[in-house]
């Protein structure tokens, strides 16, 4: 259950890095705006889902899911350092730092998605 609920910080963070191009293309500054209250809300629902996934696992079964929990604390900086670049910015305007860093770890969440979704497969004829 709590692998599913991972799913929605890494959405909230990807939309805001499509606001921020958004943004960009357009000047809009609601985009702006949106984009970091998004990652606001993104990085503090990750840390509440991380800490769930953390006690899940102390007083749960063990599920060996290290890797995993690396990427998503790695995505989670991304973001949060492409959050606090925008602090001292009007209106929360993205700089380039901050956006690269937002798409970085957008690319983070798609190499997470790809490695969760890769399954060595044995043929019944092999085993």
């Amino acid at each position: 259950m709590l692998r599913r609920l991972t799913v929605l910080p890494l959405v909230l963070l990807t939309t805001a890095a499509g606001l921020d191009a958004l943004h960009l293309l357009t000047g809009n500054a609601s985009a702006a705006t949106a984009a970091w209250h998004l990652i606001a809300a993104g990085l503090l629902l990750g840390v509440a889902v991380a800490a769930a996934e953390w006690l899940d696992r102390i007083f749960g079964e063990p599920v060996g899911t290290t890797g995993r929990d690396l990427g998503v604390a790695f995505v989670l900086v991304l973001f949060g350092v492409s959050w606090a670049l925008r602090l001292g910015q009007t209106g929360w305007e993205p700089t380039w730092a901050a956006v690269l860093a937002g798409w970085a770890g957008v690319a983070g969440v798609g190499a997470a998605r790809f490695a969760g979704r890769r399954r060595r497969v044995v043929s019944p004829a092999r085993a």
